[in-house]
């Protein structure tokens, strides 16, 4: 997945060419909410909580903006992690010598972003990912002619253009669905799988039988371009944990939730608080991995099941000395099986060391989470052979983690599913009980998927709590 590189520019052909007006439609990339106290905003009054107890639920970003905002504004917060670390689906690794991303690797739209004004406030460097630094290659390392690739996207813009129209309304309808009606060609061609992943499968991490047609325009995007940190992701949650009450490896069973207060429970002890903030990835609430009492609102539950949570494979592996084009920030790989390493990032432009970060997506994520680390660098090594020739040498190091196995997370992030509606995400929004919240990427029906998107929502469900106290 190169992040968001082409899918901005169909996103922003449709939303100039097609006056889209839809909840979920493009609404212009300079689109702006209110940015979390945490990355610079107006501080929320320093004694809004004064006297208020709160438990957030998650020391992901979500969770982490949560617990800022309030203690900003004077409340005791306790915060309750499963993990033995913070930061959720940001999971910066240096095994390799240089930090490489696990989880969340881009900050996608660094003007007005809310993540990229954190990043200046923690000291982060940004390397700004140049989309025209890409070379793709095909089996045998041929590189298609500009025009192969030219037309391929000609082919997806007309698809995207039309997409909801073959829609009809009809949430059932498929990605796959439409691209089979108008141009199954592309999944006849190499190149036409890569694009199809590099535009869809990798940005919203599932195959295109997963993606709804009728919203495949979901979401907005802040304006700029994309961006990687050089300190590594993680510079962002250590930041803003920084004299907040974390406890570590509490994973959270049940939540019993009155008119008066939460009782929380966990493997490790009991808590009681004034309000509650749960900030677990989605794939934790489908799994129904926390007993809530009373149960969540049918609305919620079902809002829960509709949306899609989906898988993405990262695996990074480290060399003696690069073989690939050293100046490139990308390299695309166009071969036989859809989703099968496509897209690669590469480490030697931005920390110049000689690292790729490979992604697999749609189905054949699955097929790379369920490969033990011999059969994994032996696929690696194939594909990475197939593009630069047979003297390319097995990596010197992997590092890899499997987010659709983690107990914590059992999926990578939201995206919109196939029968899912426009106002799910806005209906998790929305209060689960008199004392409790739900925040995270998934609540977020602007800028879901993203790190932006999970600060946002997590400080909205801090001011709630705080709306709520003065009501």
């Amino acid at each position: 997945m190169r992040p968001d590189l082409i899918r901005r520019r169909l996103l922003l052909l449709l939303a100039a060419t097609a006056g889209l007006s839809t909840a979920w439609s493009v609404r212009g990339a300079l689109a702006q909410t209110s940015p979390p106290t945490s990355s610079g905003a107006a501080a929320t009054s320093s004694d809004a909580g004064k006297g208020l107890k709160v438990i957030v639920v998650g020391a992901g970003m979500a969770g982490l903006s949560a617990a800022t905002t309030l203690a900003e504004a004077g409340a005791e917060v306790i915060i309750l992690e499963a993990r033995d670390r913070i930061g959720g689906r940001i999971f910066t690794d240096r095994s390799l010598g240089v930090p490489i991303e696990h989880g969340a690797n881009f900050i996608h739209g660094f003007n007005g972003n809310p993540a990229a004004e954190l990043a200046a406030k923690a000291g982060a460097t940004p390397f700004f990912i140049d989309q025209e630094r890409w070379q793709l290659f095909q089996p045998g390392g041929v590189e298609p002619e500009d025009f192969e690739i030219d037309d391929v996207f000609d082919d997806l813009e007309q698809i995207a253009e039309k997409a909801v129209e073959e829609a009809d309304g009809d949430g059932s309808v498929s990605l796959l669905d439409v691209i089979e009606l108008l141009d199954p060609a592309l999944l006849q061609e190499p190149i036409g799988n890569w694009a199809l992943t590099d535009t869809y499968e990798g940005e919203f991490a599932a195959a295109l039988s997963q993606i709804s047609a009728l919203h495949v325009d979901a979401g907005e995007m802040f304006d700029g371009p994309d961006a990687v940190l050089r300190e590594g992701y993680d510079r962002l949650p250590t930041f803003l944990g920084k004299g907040l009450d974390i406890r570590l490896r509490h994973p959270v069973n049940r939540i019993r939730h009155t008119q008066d207060g939460v009782i929380v429970e966990t493997e490790n002890g009991r808590f009681e608080a004034d309000h509650c903030i749960v900030t677990v990835p989605l794939g934790v609430l489908k799994a129904g991995r926390i007993a809530f009492d009373p149960p969540l609102p049918e609305p919620q539950q079902k809002a829960i099941a509709a949306i899609g949570f989906g898988q993405l494979a990262k695996v990074s592996v480290a060399f003696d000395a690069a073989f690939w084009p050293k100046d490139q920030h990308f390299l695309g790989y166009a071969g036989n099986d859809r989703g099968r390493f496509a897209d690669m990032l590469n480490l030697m432009s931005i920390q110049d060391a000689p690292v790729l970060t490979l992604i697999a997506s749609g189905d054949y994520a699955a097929h790379v989470d369920a490969m033990d680390e011999a059969a994994l660098v032996a696929d690696i090594t194939a594909v990475l052979r197939d593009m630069f020739g047979d003297d390319v040498p097995e990596p010197k190091a992997i590092a890899r983690h499997a987010w659709s196995t983690d107990p914590h997370a059992l999926g990578a992030y939201s995206f919109p599913a196939v029968g899912a509606e426009p106002a799910d995400h806005d209906t998790l929004s929305k209060p689960a009980g008199p004392r409790l919240l739900l925040a995270g990427e998934h609540v977020s029906a602007d800028y879901f998927g993203t790190v932006h998107g999970a600060m946002l929502s997590g400080e909205r469900a801090a001011r709630e709590v705080l709306a709520d106290r003065k009501g």
